[in-house]
């Protein structure tokens, strides 16, 4: 019985998680928006023309020289102003005859370029993008079983019977990553809610570029095909609580192969890192390979 008891004045023993990391707390007082800079100002005030005017992606906007009387600010101004939306991803500089600003649809990877961003800042693990994604998908899953249409589940139909066709090429490899990416973001974008299309997005972007997008084995390929089978057959039905625990089911065994196959990747941060041809490229390296940070 002493031999259980804490000694006098002993403290509690405080739960670890993970090593011997500490969750930090949020600051008190939340950062104060510090004023804006004029070209800032502008791409906001160009962005709410943008969906005041209900233009369309392909749509072109006024000229350099038309903003600038328009908005009246300076030349400079406004091209920091185009630039800044064009890095968003919300307009496209065309170059040569008929060049100018043109409105787009932003894609996923700035929003993904940003959460990697700000992981490396903090240092976080590419496991907690395995959190996340395991959190959330599910979720969508279930939204997308009462929510999706026939087009979507003939597409989804069309990505599994590829994958039977390709499983045994191991050329094919790269074109069943891709498949499975296709799959998973045919379900998001069936959720019909527009920020769990981009988080889910931008999640897949970030695992297909580091580990989704190498190469499985064969038995690991089979595998996927019977997840993805079992997922379409409850969103077929337009069972919820089945697409939950499908999907569920799903991840729970992409993260066990994930932590056998690369466990080391998964405690690294994943870099960000600029490809030079429009983008930013996120790259888990293969067990065994070094990696800074």
């Amino acid at each position: 019985m002493a031999a259980s008891a804490r000694s006098e004045g002993s403290s509690p023993r405080r739960r670890r998680t993970g090593s011997d990391a500490r969750a930090e707390l949020p600051p008190i007082e939340r950062t104060r928006r510090l004023p804006q800079k004029s070209s800032f100002i502008l791409a906001e005030t160009i962005m709410q023309d943008i969906v005041r005017e209900r233009l369309k992606p392909g749509d072109a906007l006024p000229a350099e020289k038309e903003m600038v009387d328009r908005y009246g600010m300076g030349r400079t101004t406004v091209r920091e102003a185009l630039r800044l939306l064009e890095y968003q991803g919300a307009i496209q500089i065309r170059q040569g005859l008929g060049g100018g600003p043109y409105v787009q649809t932003p894609n996923s990877s700035h929003f993904a370029s940003t959460i990697i961003f700000l992981m490396q800042m903090q240092r976080t693990p590419f496991k907690s993008i395995v959190e996340v994604r395991t959190a959330l998908e599910p979720m969508i899953c279930r939204l997308a079983a009462e929510r999706i249409s026939d087009e979507a589940l003939a597409e989804l139909t069309r990505t599994v019977t590829e994958m039977h066709r390709i499983v045994d090429d191991r050329e094919q490899s790269m074109q069943f990553s891709d498949l499975n990416t296709r799959f998973h973001n045919v379900i998001a974008w069936s959720s019909d809610n527009a920020l769990f299309r981009y988080l889910a997005d931008s999640l897949l972007d970030i695992m297909d570029g580091a580990i989704v997008g190498l190469s499985y084995s064969e038995r690991n390929q089979r595998g996927v095909i019977s997840a993805h089978e079992a997922i379409l057959a409850a969103l077929n039905e337009h069972d919820g609580d089945a697409a939950f625990e499908t999907m569920t089911k799903h991840l729970a065994e992409w993260e066990t192969y994930a932590r056998r196959r690369f466990p080391d990747a998964l405690e690294q941060s994943v870099p960000w890192t600029w490809t030079g041809s429009g983008g930013y490229r996120f790259s888990v390296p293969a067990r065994g390979t070094p990696m800074e940070g």
